[in-house]
């Protein structure tokens, strides 16, 4: 029997019994369409990822005081503007670095009043943070010099304060200390502010000396800053971190984050998932490949009558053997074909509702494929054998 008679055989018989084929390759059909869609959901999931650490900067970092530590948390320990000014001088592949200090407290504006993050800092604020300007500017390198009296806000405190009106020029009163509205923020539509939780804090940004003066205030919560090559991020924090502690005579006392340990920590989480989702994938297609089996072997018994008048006309073992070999194949080459045509779709879907890349995988598709072709082989490999050895005289007289 040459291979394309066996082909048309076995379709022959998968066309007989219809519904049964079908139900026999689900398994087949659920379990590839999952390995599919969620290889291809989690390559558009880490494409996502890396656009955004682009977007943000590969090279931020931000350092802070520990909470506690060897060298304890008193006012020894925390940062200042000049310890800003002694890393940049002593680590030239510092690119940027300013100083952050954070007050949560109330805004009053228009007989409206809201609460916010005021944050004092450095015009080069918003070019590090990559964060776009809606309306108005940023304050200048003049106005910081000053100390002028001037905040930028972010649209979600804006539409707090001064809802559909325009917030430019007008005066928010911030610590009994009123100050001029010169900007606002674009919303954050990043990823990383899509998978916040919880309710959303408001932000206010103003020149470092007045934020020092509205809250009397000297402390430095954070420092930040990029370096010029992605390259130098870790060696430059491990040096920053030193340097900290030789100045305040402290021990381990000072930590920084970058975007890099969100990056790692993310495609943790989605290779834990992938793996898991990934592994009642692989159980869905054992169940499945021992539907093929159990299918096959009816079917052996069903045409036992049939395999003893194909050997009594002279069908040799190797002719049966692929006859039934052939239709676990084709049965599980079609659940996988069907299976990756579901998967590809879902996939498409997925990453158009997170609004990520949808990234097809050559590998996934072409080793589905393969484990179709194997599940057929492994499991109806036995069926056919069994098929195969059957006595033409015994077959004939099998009621």
């Amino acid at each position: 029997m040459s291979l394309l008679e066996g082909l048309r055989g076995a379709l022959f018989s998968l066309r007989t019994n219809k519904l049964r084929s079908g139900l026999t390759m689900l398994g087949i059909i659920i379990g590839i369409a999952a390995v599919i869609a969620v290889v291809t959901v989690g390559l558009g999931g880490k494409a996502a990822i890396m656009q955004e650490m682009e977007k943000s900067g590969v090279n931020l970092f931000v350092m802070y005081t520990k909470s506690g530590g060897n060298g304890g948390q008193g006012d020894g320990s925390r940062l200042t503007l000049q310890d800003g000014e002694s890393l940049k001088r002593a680590l030239p592949q510092i690119k940027t670095l300013l100083p952050a200090s954070v007050e949560y407290t109330a805004l009053e504006a228009n007989q409206r009043r809201s609460s916010a993050m005021v944050v004092g800092t450095t015009p080069e604020f918003a070019d590090l943070r990559n964060r776009d300007i809606a309306r108005g500017r940023f304050f200048s390198e003049e106005e910081f010099s000053a100390d002028r009296r001037v905040v930028v806000i972010d649209q979600t405190l804006g539409d707090q304060l001064f809802g559909a009106g325009n917030p430019l020029g007008q005066q928010v009163i911030i610590a009994s200390v009123p100050c001029r509205v010169i900007g606002v923020l674009a919303k954050d539509v990043s990823m990383f502010a899509q998978f916040n939780v919880g309710p959303q804090n408001a932000y206010a940004y103003m020149p470092w000396g007045t934020w020092s003066d509205v809250f009397q205030s000297r402390q430095v919560d954070q420092l930040e800053g990029a370096t010029y090559r992605e390259a130098d991020l870790a060696s430059t924090i491990d040096s920053a971190k030193r340097i900290l502690n030789v100045r305040h005579g402290t021990t381990n006392q000072y930590e920084a984050f970058n975007v890099q340990q969100l990056v790692q920590s993310a495609n943790m989480i989605m290779r834990i998932l992938t793996s898991f989702i990934g592994l009642v994938a692989g159980i869905s297609l054992l169940v499945g490949g021992i539907g093929i089996m159990n299918i096959m072997l009816v079917s052996v018994t069903e045409r036992t009558r049939e395999i003893g008048l194909r050997k009594a006309v002279g069908a040799k073992e190797r002719d049966i053997l692929l006859q039934f070999l052939l239709e676990a194949i084709v049965l599980s080459l079609i659940g996988g074909i069907i299976g990756i045509a579901l998967g590809v779709g879902s996939a498409l879907v997925a990453s158009h509702l997170l609004n990520w890349p949808p990234l097809l995988s050559g590998w996934a598709i072409i080793s589905a494929v393969s484990f179709s072709i194997g599940v057929g082989l492994f499991f109806g490999f036995y069926p056919a054998l069994k098929a195969a050895k059957l006595e033409p005289m015994a077959a004939l007289r099998y009621e």
